[in-house]
């Protein structure tokens, strides 16, 4: 790879960070946005609004092969993808505004208004979230010549991709903290709170997006692809479902391994029921609102370690042992956690305050480590599935093992935010139960559940189908690793 299209690294890392802060910033915020401005038109809000968002995402997984064999068919080059997520900017930004606007539906139909506004407003988002992130994820085959380029690339867009994750509820803690002492303590609303986080987030994210477009390097040029090649995509995508056995796994790992990231959903939406309000430093903390990151903080720094530790385990341990390692370890810990806290009594200091945020805390070191391995794993062998067809087709191919890749993430995400805001709905959990105080125990016990026992038992059955992947004969070591960044 030469000096020009090295000097990209940065900027399409900084891209990608602004790309992903504002997914991770909508996705994490909207379900907490609706309970806490309309729980009062509708107590059942987080169940609508967990109807909702799985459809959208669900949308957005479906449409993204489409998408991307649309993007073949107009040309899909180095060229053509930057002027795509240029392109797709403005109307990603406006509808993430949009997500976050309150609108009194109380005098403006009531709350079906609302969940057709929240509907509409979500589909679109995600449309418009699936038109930047897929051409972004594309440049990688563009801005790199070799093997060693584009596993620089990923490795960055890992890291990326994590920080993007920890990144909104810091900034939004920031964000609360600067906008009381301008304004005073207590001056600001909570839909004036969501509408300027989401203000400010979003334009931070659209510039670093901005600068990835004008940081093009020389040497990318505009090329046409065949339109009955382009076309090819989404049957080759299904095929590779039906006769690729390794493809199948890789889509049963991350499906079936759904509830991974119900941890996050729950550490987000239900704050309230497992911690509450803590004190530090002489001052009072609410976890829902300026001090949403302080659960989040040791789990992202054991996520972060987990870039660099498992690949050099995978190094000796390979793909499938791995990932079933990490897997029965994740299990038995996730049971025994859950286990620890409901046989806490109801008036432990376990179960709120500051004492249950270290406990939370704990859980989440530990845990964000053992299920770190999906962040590599499925993708090495992804990799490792496209070397292999490449051999066998004589050319290069990884259209259709990527987006399978792609769609399975993508089907994971929706299905664990529908059933972890199912679960916390259902345990009978919102604003207005956490703002009367006094959680009851069962309903800490269920959400609890939420957080560590369904994910543990996730993660142990997606290693049901990894023990049938058999690593191609002449793969060598596909690991994707930040030292090679």
């Amino acid at each position: 790879m030469g000096r020009k299209r090295e000097n990209v690294l940065l900027p399409y890392a900084i891209g990608t960070f602004g790309l992903q802060a504002i997914i991770s910033f909508a996705a994490g915020f909207q379900a907490e946005f609706l309970n806490k401005m309309y729980v009062s038109l509708d107590p059942n809000i987080l169940t609508g609004a967990a109807l909702i968002l799985f459809a959208s995402r669900l949308l957005s997984s479906l449409l993204d092969p489409v998408i991307g064999v649309w993007i073949d068919r107009t040309g899909r080059s180095g060229v053509n993808l930057f002027q795509r997520v240029r392109r797709g900017i403005l109307p990603l930004a406006v509808l993430t505004l949009l997500l976050f606007v309150y609108i009194p539906f109380d005098r403006f139909g009531g709350r079906w208004a609302i969940y057709a506004y929240v509907t509409l407003t979500s589909v679109l988002w995600s449309v418009a979230m699936s038109l930047a992130e897929i051409p972004t994820q594309s440049m990688i085959s563009y801005l790199s010549k070799n093997d060693t380029g584009c596993k620089r690339l990923a490795a960055v867009t890992n890291i990326a991709k994590s920080a993007a994750q920890l990144a909104p509820s810091l900034l939004v803690t920031v964000i609360m903290l600067t906008v009381d002492a301008v304004r005073g303590a207590g001056n600001t609303g909570d839909g004036a709170y969501y509408l300027i986080n989401a203000a400010v987030i979003t334009a931070m994210g659209a510039a670093f997006m901005w600068l990835l477009t004008r940081a093009k390097p020389e040497g990318v040029k505009e090329t046409k692809v065949d339109r009955e090649q382009a076309s090819a995509g989404l049957g080759e995508m299904l095929s590779d479902l039906r006769r690729n056995r390794n493809v199948m796994i890789v889509f049963l790992i991350n499906v079936l391994g759904f509830a991974r990231s119900m941890s996050n959903t729950i550490l987000l939406q239900a704050n309230g029921a497992l911690i509450g309000k803590v004190t530090l430093f002489g001052s009072v903390f609410d976890t829902t609102t300026n001090a949403t990151w302080l659960p989040y903080l040791l789990g992202n720094v054991s996520a972060a370690a987990a870039l660099f530790l498992v690949p050099a385990i995978n190094k000796r341990l390979r793909e499938k042992k791995t990932y079933i390692l990490f897997s029965v370890l994740d299990f038995v810990f996730s049971m025994a956690a859950y286990f620890f806290y409901i046989s806490q009594g109801a008036d432990s200091p376990m179960r709120y305050g500051n004492g249950a945020m270290y406990m939370i805390m704990t859980f989440s070191f530990i845990g964000s480590f053992l299920m770190g391995v999906n962040a590599f794993i499925p993708l090495a062998m992804t990799a490792e599935i496209s070397r292999e067809e490449s051999a066998k087709k004589g050319v290069s191919y990884s259209s259709g093992p990527f987006a399978v890749l792609t769609m399975s993430v993508k089907l994971g995400t929706a299905l664990s935010t529908f059933v972890g805001l199912l679960i916390v709905s259902g345990a009978g959990y919102n604003q207005l139960v956490y703002a009367a105080g006094n959680i009851p125990a069962g309903v800490q016990n269920t959400v609890m559940a939420a957080f560590m026992l369904i994910p543990g038992i996730s993660t142990l059955v997606s290693a049901v189908p990894a023990l049938f992947y058999k690593a191609p004969a002449d793969a060598s070591d596909g690991v994707i690793s930040p030292e090679t960044a």
